[in-house]
């Protein structure tokens, strides 16, 4: 083949290992190189070549916005070479959707951006990290791929970054997108889509990744929860907050009485991990967004980049609806 794919290996349970073959939740993550991971796995050199890059050896709950924006650095670097045709990163599976949603606002290219990881550490009875690996260059080097965001590959199955999320703490079929469906199978050596992304990424984002980023904290929402606990967040003053309700992002009354009309941008989302939340009358009088169908992690990731630069509210609803 003609171009290469760049693997950046950033750590996790893929590249994790545990006292036994049988240890399937108390491993280390972050203890192989991503050539390690990469030496043993049969038929990878099918798919080649290959220019790999070490970013990063965490657990990736460990991740940061620092490293964000040096990950989304890096691959634009990877993917404006002429002799790159894709990018397959391999990353714990915890974060991995919001630094897929990352990339995916930040990032600009219309090259296949994957990423993988696992959820059994290497050397585990029925490790899925080499398959999964294998899969996701499988998808890097189908056409089709081209021109639809980052996309995440695990357990056979193909999601688009906006709407992927981990449903299961330990399942190997933990991802999944709640509200749209898986939008493609990886059979046969090839990536097999049925959808496509409608929302702004990659190539059409206004996003990017020049400057740093400014806070934004997501205050969770629950039954009985008091006023002190708002008051604390809103305390360390945050540039934006994300308020996950219940419900359809229904926000009790003590909170809202705190954070209505503020100074900094506040959007309303939901911790039942799908559906749209609707803007209604009470949003008008708070002064509050909407984070439609994102989980408030994501609307976090939107909200960061959105205030980069000064915004009015009208940039803010349309914002949120494009992306």
């Amino acid at each position: 083949m003609d171009t290469k794919i760049a693997l950046i290996g950033t750590g996790g349970t893929i590249a994790g290992q545990g006292a036994s073959d049988t240890d399937l939740t108390g491993y280390t993550p972050g203890i192989l190189s991503l050539q390690d991971i990469v030496a043993d796995i049969p038929g990878m050199r099918d798919y080649g070549p290959y220019a790999a890059t070490q970013f990063a050896n965490i657990e990736s709950s460990d991740i940061t916005v620092y490293q964000w924006i040096k990950l989304a650095k890096t691959v634009q670097k990877c993917v404006d070479k002429d002799d790159i045709g894709a990018v397959v990163i391999t990353h714990g599976t915890d974060s991995m959707e919001e630094t897929a949603y990352f990339l995916h606002l930040t990032v600009h290219t219309d090259k296949p951006i994957i990423i993988t990881g696992s959820m059994r550490p290497a050397g585990a009875i029925s490790a899925d990290g080499p398959l999964n690996l294998l899969q996701a260059v499988q998808v890097a080097r189908t056409p089709e791929s081209h021109g639809k965001g980052v996309l995440v590959v695990l357990n056979g199955y193909i999601d688009g970054a906006r709407d992927v999320t981990k449903m299961n703490t330990t399942n190997v079929a933990t991802f999944g997108s709640p509200n749209t469906g898986h939008m493609g199978i990886v059979q046969d050596g090839m990536a097999h889509f049925y959808s496509v992304p409608v929302r702004k990424h990659t190539m059409d984002s206004e996003f990017g990744v020049e400057q740093d980023l400014p806070r934004v904290d997501i205050l969770t929402c629950y039954a009985g929860i008091e006023e002190v606990m708002g008051l604390a967040i809103l305390a360390t003053n945050p540039a934006g907050l994300i308020l996950t309700g219940l419900g359809h992002g229904t926000i009790p009354q003590v909170i809202r009485n705190i954070t209505k009309n503020l100074s900094i941008p506040v959007v309303r989302a939901s911790r039942t991990g799908s559906g749209i939340i609707s803007k209604v009358p009470q949003d008008e009088d708070a002064g509050y967004y909407v984070s439609d169908s994102l989980s408030p992690q994501k609307a976090r990731i939107l909200l960061m980049l959105a205030l980069q630069k000064e915004r009015t509210a009208n940039d803010l609803e349309r914002i949120f609806k494009e992306y």
